[in-house]
C-alpha cells in the first residue's frame, strides 16, 4: 500500500492469481522447501551468536572459579563462607548446563535454548544467588550472556511460528487436494459400478420376462395337464384308500368284543391252543399292513370251528345281531374281510404307479429349476438395485463435499500466497 493510500484509508486491490489444480503439489512442495529454508537460515545465523555466549559464559566460570574476593570491600565472614562452598557448587552446575549440545534443527535450537535459559536461571537461583555479591562483575557477564540466548529466543519465537503455521497450511492444502483427487477416482469407479449393474438389471429383466415366459407356457402345456390328472388321481385314490381303511376297521371294531371275551374264556379254561389262534388272528388282522392282515385271516378259517363252539355253549359271547350276524357262519366274517383287503391292496397298487408315473414326469423339475432360476433372478435384481441405491448416496455426499473442499484448498493458498492475494483455481476436477 502507497504512501497516499495509506493516509487516504484506501485499499489496494487485491492482486489476483490463478493455481492450476494439477500443479498445486509442485508448488506446496517448493512452498514448504522455502518454509523449511527460511527457519534454517535463522537458525544458522542465530547459532554462532548462542554458541559464542555459551563460550564466553564458560570462559566467566572458569575465572569464576579462581577468583578471589576484592580486598577493598568488607564483606561479612559468614557470607564469604557460603559463597566459597557455593562457587564450585555453582561452577559444577554452570558446566553441566554449558554442556548441553545446541541442535541445528529450528524446533530443536529452539527447544534447546529454553533449556538453556530455563538450567541457567535455576543455577543462579541455587548455588548462585549469593555469588553476585562478592563477584559482581562476573555475574553480570553470565547475565549478560543469558540476554544475548533471550532475545535470540525472542527473534526465533516468531519466525518459528509463523514458519510452523505456514507448514500447517501446507499440510492442509495438499491433504485436501489429495482427498479431492481420491474423491474424483472414487466417483469414477462407483459411477462404473452403477452403471455396469444397471445393464446387468436390465439384461437381468429381459432374462426374468422371458423366463416367465416359459414358465407360464410349461404350466399351461400337455405336460401340466398330465400331471394334474395324476395329481387328481392320486388325491382320488388317498380318499378310497381312507374308505376302505374305514371300512375294514368297522367290520374289526364289530368283532373286537367277541374276539375279547373269547381269550377270556380260554385263558379260564386253559385252552391253550385256541388262546394261540385267537391272538394269531387278531393281530394280524389288526396290524397296519396287508400282508400281515391276509396272513391274520388265513388262520380264521382253524379258529371258526373253535369259536362257533364257544358261542354255541355260552350265553354271554354274542351280545347284538351284528356280531350275530358276523360269526353265524365261516365266510360272513371272511369273506368282507378278504374283499376288504384286497380292495386296499388295489389301492396301493394304483397309488404306487400314479406315484411312478408322477416320478417319470419332467415337469415337476422343469417347473421347481423355472422357479428357483426366477427366485435367484428376483433376488440378485433387488441386491443390485440395494447396491446403486447406496453409490447413488455416496456420489450425493462426494459431489455435495466438493465445493467446500475446493473453497478450503483456495484459502489454504491464498495464505500461503501472502497478503494481498486473491487466488483462483482452476481445472478443479469436475464432480457433476
Amino acid at each position: 500500500m502507497g504512501f497516499l493510500d495509506k493516509l487516504l484509508g484506501r485499499s489496494v486491490e487485491p492482486e489476483e492469481t490463478e493455481f492450476v489444480f494439477g500443479e498445486i503439489p509442485a508448488w506446496l512442495a517448493e512452498k514448504e522447501r522455502a518454509i523449511h529454508e527460511e527457519a534454517d537460515n535463522v537458525v544458522r545465523e542465530s547459532r554462532p551468536r548462542v554458541c559464542a555466549a555459551l563460550r564466553e559464559m564458560q570462559e566467566t566460570v572458569d575465572a569464576l572459579k579462581g577468583a578471589k574476593p576484592d580486598e577493598n570491600v568488607v564483606l561479612h565472614p559468614k557470607l564469604l563462607r557460603v559463597v566459597e562452598q557455593g562457587v564450585p557448587r555453582y561452577a559444577a552446575a554452570m558446566e553441566k548446563t554449558l554442556a548441553l549440545s545446541v541442535s541445528e534443527v529450528p524446533g530443536e535450537y529452539y527447544d534447546d535454548c529454553i533449556e538453556l535459559i530455563s538450567q541457567i536461571a535455576k543455577n543462579t537461583k541455587g548455588p548462585g544467588r549469593y555469588i553476585a555479591n562478592v563477584f559482581p562483575a562476573q555475574m553480570k557477564e553470565i547475565r549478560l550472556q543469558t540476554d544475548v540466548i533471550g532475545r535470540e529466543i525472542n527473534a526465533l519465537s516468531g519466525v518459528l511460528s509463523q514458519s510452523r503455521e505456514q507448514s500447517a497450511w501446507v499440510d492442509a492444502a495438499a491433504e485436501t487436494h489429495a482427498l479431492l483427487l481420491t474423491n474424483q477416482n472414487q466417483l469414477r469407479e462407483v459411477q462404473h459400478t452403477a452403471s455396469h449393474m444397471a445393464e446387468e438389471n436390465e439384461a437381468l429383466a429381459a432374462e426374468l420376462s422371458a423366463l416367465k415366459h416359459d414358465l407360464q407356457a410349461l404350466m399351461e402345456g400337455s405336460e401340466a395337464m398330465e400331471y394334474d390328472e395324476l395329481i387328481a388321481r392320486q388325491a382320488v385314490c388317498g380318499g378310497k384308500l381312507h374308505e376302505a381303511d374305514a371300512d375294514y376297521k368297522r367290520i374289526l371294531s364289530r368283532s373286537a368284543n367277541v374276539f375279547r371275551k373269547a381269550v377270556h374264556i380260554c385263558e379260564l379254561s386253559g385252552d391253550t391252543e385256541t388262546l394261540e389262534l385267537l391272538k394269531t388272528v387278531r393281530n394280524g388282522l389288526e396290524s397296519p399292513s396287508s400282508a400281515e392282515r391276509a396272513r391274520g385271516l388265513a388262520a380264521y378259517p382253524s379258529l371258526f370251528p373253535r369259536l362257533a363252539r364257544m358261542i354255541s355253549e355260552s350265553d354271554t359271547l354274542i351280545k347284538n345281531k351284528d356280531e350275530q350276524a358276523l360269526f353265524s357262519e365261516q365266510d360272513a366274517f371272511l369273506i368282507p374281510l378278504t374283499e376288504a383287503i384286497a380292495r386296499t391292496e388295489d389301492l396301493h397298487a394304483e397309488s404306487a404307479a400314479v406315484a411312478d408315473a408322477l416320478g417319470d414326469l419332467l415337469y415337476v423339475g422343469k417347473k421347481a429349476g423355472m422357479e428357483e432360476k426366477i427366485k435367484k433372478l428376483n433376488e440378485q435384481i433387488v441386491r443390485n438395485a440395494a447396491q446403486i441405491n447406496d453409490i447413488q448416496d455416496i456420489t450425493d455426499e462426494i459431489r455435495a463435499s466438493a465445493p467446500e473442499m475446493a473453497e478450503s484448498l483456495r484459502l489454504n493458498l491464498e495464505h500461503l500466497a501472502g497478503e494481498g492475494v486473491h487466488v483462483s483455481l482452476i481445472q478443479v476436477p469436475d464432480f457433476s
